[in-house]
C-alpha cells in the first residue's frame, strides 16, 4: 500500500498518482509510467499539450472514444482524465492500464533479425482481434487513421489491445475544394504514420471523400507486419523513396520464407487494393476470416 506521505503529481477522478518514470514521447504528448499513491498499482499516463481550439477538440474526441467503446475487450479503456491550464495552453493527463509486455511493434523488432516468425494461429488471433476492434469504430461512423503496429499493446493470454485515438476523425471527410483537399493532405502528414498510410491520403482529390476505407488499408499493412515483421513499404521509407508513389503502383511483394498459407497473402493483396471501393469492410474481413459472433 502507498503512503498518504507519497508526492502527488496528477489527480485524476478521485485517484492520485505519482510519476515513476518517462516511457515515451513524440510531438504532441509524452507516456509516463504512472503509480496510484493509495494502492501503488501502476498505469500508464499519456500527457497531451493542447496549444490550439482544434488540438482541444481533437483531445476530447480522443476521451470520448476511450469511454465509448473502451469496454471493448481490445479497445484501450480509459481509468480517468483530467486537465489544467498552462502558460500556453491546456495540457491533459490521461490515465490507462499499464501494459508491461509492450507493443506489438517492439515484439516484431525483437523478433526480425533472427527471422522468428508468429505462428499461424497467433497471427490470425492478432488480426481478429484488431479487426473487432477497428468495426465498432467504423460502425460508430469513426476512422481511427493510425492503426499500426506501435499503436497496438500486448496483454496477458495472447490479448492485443487497440490503443492512442488520437488521431480519430468522423466518416467521411468529403473534399470539396482545393484548400481542403491540401488540410486534409497535411493533417495526414502529421496524424498517419506514412508507411501505413492509404493512397488516397497523399492525393486527396477534389470530388472525392476519405472514409473508414484508409483503415482498411493500415490493416493490410499491418497483416503484413505481422506476417513479415514491417509494413510492406518500411524499407521504401527508409531508403528515402516516395511511399506514395509505392501504394499508388499496387505492387506488394512477399518474402519466401514466410510460413504462412496463400490465403493470407490473398487477404494481404485484397486489403491493399488501391481503389479504397475494393477493399473489404471489417464485416467481411471477418467472413473470410470465419470470426464468430456479431
Amino acid at each position: 500500500m502507498g503512503c498518504i506521505c507519497d508526492k502527488v503529481d496528477v489527480e485524476a477522478d478521485g485517484h492520485q498518482y505519482k510519476i515513476v518514470k518517462q516511457i515515451a514521447t513524440g510531438g504532441f504528448s509524452q507516456i509516463m509510467l504512472v503509480e496510484d499513491v493509495r494502492t501503488s498499482q501502476k498505469f500508464a499516463m499519456k500527457r497531451i499539450s493542447c496549444h490550439s481550439d482544434e488540438e482541444i477538440d481533437r483531445t476530447k474526441m480522443e476521451i470520448d472514444v476511450h469511454r465509448r467503446f473502451g469496454s471493448h475487450p481490445n479497445i484501450m479503456s480509459l481509468v480517468g482524465s483530467a486537465y489544467e491550464e498552462g502558460v500556453n495552453g491546456w495540457r491533459f493527463m490521461l490515465i490507462f492500464p499499464y501494459y508491461k509486455q509492450g507493443s506489438l511493434a517492439e515484439s516484431l523488432t525483437q523478433r526480425r533479425p533472427t527471422r522468428k516468425f508468429l505462428e499461424q494461429d497467433l497471427v490470425l488471433s492478432y488480426f481478429k482481434q484488431i479487426v473487432s476492434a477497428v468495426r465498432v469504430l467504423h460502425e460508430a461512423k469513426i476512422i481511427h487513421r493510425d492503426i499500426k503496429p506501435g499503436n497496438v499493446l500486448l496483454a496477458e493470454e495472447d490479448q492485443v489491445i487497440l490503443m492512442d485515438f488520437g488521431s480519430c476523425t468522423n466518416s467521411p471527410i468529403r473534399i470539396d475544394n482545393e484548400r481542403k483537399s491540401r488540410r486534409i493532405v497535411d493533417d495526414a502528414a502529421e496524424h498517419c504514420s506514412m508507411p501505413y498510410r492509404a493512397p488516397e491520403l497523399f492525393t486527396c482529390l477534389t470530388g472525392t471523400a476519405i472514409t473508414e476505407k484508409v483503415d482498411i488499408w493500415s490493416l493490410g499493412c499491418l497483416l503484413y507486419a505481422l506476417c513479415y515483421f514491417r509494413s510492406p513499404f518500411d524499407d521504401i521509407y527508409e531508403r528515402g523513396d516516395s511511399i506514395a508513389l509505392a501504394a499508388q503502383s499496387g505492387r506488394i511483394t512477399f518474402e519466401d520464407d514466410a510460413p504462412y498459407d496463400s490465403s493470407i497473402k490473398d487477404l494481404i493483396k485484397d486489403l491493399l487494393s488501391v481503389n479504397p471501393t475494393d477493399r473489404p469492410s471489417t464485416a467481411q474481413i471477418e467472413d473470410r476470416l470465419g470470426c464468430s459472433g456479431g
